[in-house]
């Protein structure tokens, strides 16, 4: 029999506070909607956040040693709202905000947008927090996720210094974006079904992680690995491939490094505002799927830009990055001639450094389903196949409703009411998508399933989950040691009808099971006390 008389429960667990995790706060903030998963129980967790593991709320993006593929004030836009002037009042003045705000239309660096947002998250986690029945747990980590038909059950574990908390929870509304990831395997597999294949001797290098390296650094990664000659291979076509090729020149300069290799398997695509604007840079686009029909503007999903671009239209027309002295060779392995492909596998038998910059996977627990079999969950380009609230699909098509993803590595599919190019076939993602149109439908499905619960009678609802996940008073009984003046009002069922109801589902071999006798035994008692 599961022993289910440990696990806690909450309405809603914010799992990563990373741009994504963040933006669903700022909007659960904004839209007043904040009380409402306060009053279910709302539990923020994060790996991070402690003294070692620095500050939440940019996750890695302050890192990072590139411009941002937007100007300064989109990411004001996302502190403007009026809802957040009393939160955010503290900011005025503070250099991190002022330095934007003195060339707003002008693309940052990233890691001044990453110290922004966590001087704008720490403000935001302070009043979340202080509000009864949110909790937020630090230096936590999320191992493994059982998921029950609409149900998560989490497995965590702990920094030391927070050991004490309890090692699972419960939950009916999930919100999961602990950052993204780039797998060597993924390119290997992206190669081969092109028909191409690494080398032997290359070393497949994260451009994610080469992209957060200081110059020198990188040079001394890079060299020795160069002795005996050979390329060095950039695998993308999308913004982080032209960074890291900027990045790469500057890094080799003035070394017996003289080409760098892209290959790609689409067109390269710029960005611009209007169809006058790529006229007068040059630029052929297709007219029906390379524009999109809301905005007006060229590639506005797909395109290069501000830094990005600049690079991709010098090496389009001199094929180098002149102020490095650098040569770039592109090899598009996309739909063409065969010699296309062998160019490309020349490319790579000569490549000792392959350098992935092809999109991210998402980072996520082992899951499983109530048998303990693995759930894996279905790809496509570009992310997560997930529907417009976030919940993913498995592989045999099933929706994980009550789970909800949406950032790095996971995304979402255009919202045709925004609008994009036709050509563009990537999932969306962004720190301004996060603190809106992608994090927005999520916060108001968890309300619904929220006020569902309630329409179906929330005293017996709540009990039947409280003793299913003993809540943290019970949990507090039991030597867990959880207990919160915040969650005195929650209905706590007593510990002998727990210990018969749960006697009744000891044959039960799932969750759902046991819930069913619970809530029978639940609504028997509650009859009870009516008479």
């Amino acid at each position: 029999m599961k022993d289910l008389s440990r696990i806690t429960g909450y309405g809603c667990i914010v799992a990563g506070v990373g741009p994504a995790g963040m933006g669903f706060l700022f909007n659960a903030l904004k839209t007043g909607q904040i009380t409402t998963l306060a009053r279910h129980g709302l539990l923020i967790l994060d790996a991070g956040g402690t003294h070692a593991s620095g500050k939440l709320g940019a996750g890695r993006l302050g890192e990072y040693r590139i411009t941002a593929n937007s100007v300064g004030d989109v990411f004001l836009d996302c502190l403007r709202d009026p809802a957040l002037a009393d939160v955010l009042a503290p900011l005025e003045g503070e250099p991190c905000l002022e330095r934007i705000r003195a060339d707003p239309y002008s693309s940052p660096r990233l890691d001044e947008i990453g110290e922004l947002l966590e001087a704008a998250s720490a403000l935001v986690l302070a009043h979340i927090t202080a509000l009864p029945g949110v909790e937020m747990w630090c230096g936590t980590s999320l191992d493994t996720l059982q998921y029950l038909d609409g149900t998560s059950i989490l497995t965590l574990s702990h920094e030391p210094e927070v050991a004490q908390r309890t090692s699972r929870l419960r939950t009916e509304n999930l919100v999961l974006n602990l950052g993204g990831q780039q797998c060597p395997e993924q390119l290997t597999q992206s190669l081969n079904r092109q028909g191409l294949t690494p080398s032997r001797r290359a070393r497949i290098y994260s451009g994610d992680e080469l992209l957060r390296m200081p110059l020198g650094q990188l040079r001394s990664l890079l060299l020795p690995r160069l002795r005996r000659g050979g390329r060095v291979c950039v695998v993308g076509g999308s913004h982080s491939a032209f960074s890291m090729l900027d990045v790469l020149a500057d890094a080799l300069r003035n070394t017996r490094v003289k080409e760098i290799t892209l290959l790609h398997r689409s067109p390269i695509r710029l960005f611009f505002e209007n169809a006058e604007e790529a006229r007068a840079a040059g630029y052929h686009y297709d007219a029906e799927r390379d524009v999109c029909p809301i905005s007006g503007r060229i590639n506005r999903s797909g395109g290069l830009r501000y830094r990005a671009l600049a690079i991709g239209q010098e090496i389009l027309a001199t094929g180098r990055i002149e102020e490095c002295a650098m040569n770039i060779q592109l090899v598009q392995t996309g739909p063409g001639s065969a010699q296309r492909l062998e160019l490309a596998s020349e490319v790579l038998a000569d490549a000792p450094i392959v350098v992935q910059c092809n999109g991210y996977q998402p980072i996520l627990p082992t899951i499983s389903d109530a048998h303990h079999q693995p759930i894996t969950l279905r790809e496509v380009n570009g992310g997560l196949d997930s529907d417009a609230n976030g919940n993913p699909c498995d592989i045999h098509g099933q929706r994980l409703a009550g789970l909800y993803m949406f950032g790095l590595g996971a995304g979402l599919a255009v919202d045709p009411t925004l609008g994009s190019e036709a050509s563009f076939d990537g999932r969306i993602y962004g720190v301004w998508q996060f603190h809106n149109h992608a994090s927005l439908p999520a916060l108001h499905a968890i309300i619904a399933r929220n006020a569902s619960d309630d329409a179906l009678g929330s005293d017996t609802a709540h009990s039947v989950g409280q003793v299913i996940a003993s809540d943290r008073g019970m949990a507090s009984v039991s030597g867990s040691g959880m207990t919160s003046d915040k969650t005195s009002a929650n209905s706590v069922v007593s510990e002998k009808a727990s210990a018969e109801s749960l006697a009744q589902a000891s044959e039960a071999e799932d969750f759902s099971s046991a819930l069913k006798v619970l809530s029978d035994s639940l609504g028997l008692q509650q009859k009870s006390r009516m008479a």
